[in-house]
């Protein structure tokens, strides 16, 4: 089966701004939004927290990612860099559900005051998913929990030794070239898990079914591995033209995939001569890829 969409990524951007409520803090044109921990605080399945470690809110066309304001103030580089990724991949996979959120916080993670990580989506919005992408997602709210604890056990080691410690000024903007590399290696990491599983279960490969090789692409595309919370993800580039999009290969059932090709307009409209220029390469690389199923 095949499926075919736009994707503009300006969609998947953090647009911080400013929340006027007492207590939070932000950083304008910075990707992470600060809050302080207040009394009385709930998640937002209204179960009451210990701390609070994260949120993702809707604004606009775009989400926002709130941070703990401490946490982030302790924040390592190579942590930072980890953290990137997995929230943008969470992001994604989120705007693609906000029109069925009730409310503008469309996921938090939180210690819950009887122990132990929590995280929940808007009420009611988890029987929208795909269970597979939905145990994905939280499985990325999971790791960047864990590296959200990283940053919190390293600062109450440092204090414990009476280390000085001047964080460094690590720079909240996304970068999308380290963005894509984060993902890329996502990506890889999560198909080389997936073969190991396969031959772990003695799964063969439908007779007839050929590797895509770089010279089955069209003049100056190439392709690498994405990362999608729906299943395995290549993503396509025109040397001129940039990224054309991505194909998502979505297990639907336990003999059947849904093979979902999305155009990435980025900025511009669907109308513009670029637009149709990428739409008409990716038709060719949509068209190479489904003739290597058959």
């Amino acid at each position: 089966m095949q499926q075919w969409c736009s994707r503009r990524l300006e969609k998947i951007l953090y647009i911080p701004g400013k929340i006027g409520e007492k207590g939070r803090a932000h950083r304008q044109g910075s990707v992470f939004i600060a809050i302080r921990n207040e009394g009385n605080l709930k998640n937002i399945a209204g179960n009451d927290a210990s701390i609070f470690l994260f949120r993702f809110e809707l604004r606009g066309s775009g989400i926002d990612f709130v941070l703990n304001e401490t946490i982030a103030a302790d924040m390592y580089q190579d942590v930072d860099e980890e953290l990137k990724p997995l929230v943008h991949a969470c992001c994604e996979t989120l705007l693609r559900y906000q029109h069925l959120s009730v409310s503008n916080t469309i996921m938090d993670g939180n210690v819950l005051a009887a122990g132990g990580f929590e995280v929940m989506l808007s009420k009611g919005l988890g029987r929208h998913f795909a269970q597979d992408e939905k145990e994905r997602l939280f499985q990325d709210a999971k790791n960047i929990s864990d590296l959200l604890a990283t940053v919190m056990d390293g600062r109450t080691q440092e204090l414990k030794q009476g280390t000085q410690r001047n964080p460094p000024q690590i720079e909240h903007t996304p970068n999308p070239t380290k963005i894509k590399q984060g993902l890329e290696k996502l990506g890889k990491t999560k198909h080389l898990q997936a073969k190991l599983q396969w031959l772990a279960e003695g799964w063969q490969p439908r007779p007839g079914l050929r590797q895509l090789r770089p010279e089955d692409l069209p003049p100056d595309v190439s392709a690498s591995s994405g990362y999608d919370h729906r299943g395995h993800c290549c993503v396509f580039e025109h040397k001129k033209l940039g990224e054309l999009g991505r194909i998502v290969f979505i297990q639907v059932r336990a003999q059947e995939m849904l093979m979902q090709a999305e155009l990435h307009t980025g900025q511009e409209k669907q109308q513009s001569t670029i637009t149709k220029k990428k739409k008409a390469i990716f038709e060719k690389v949509v068209a190479t890829v489904s003739a290597c199923f058959n």
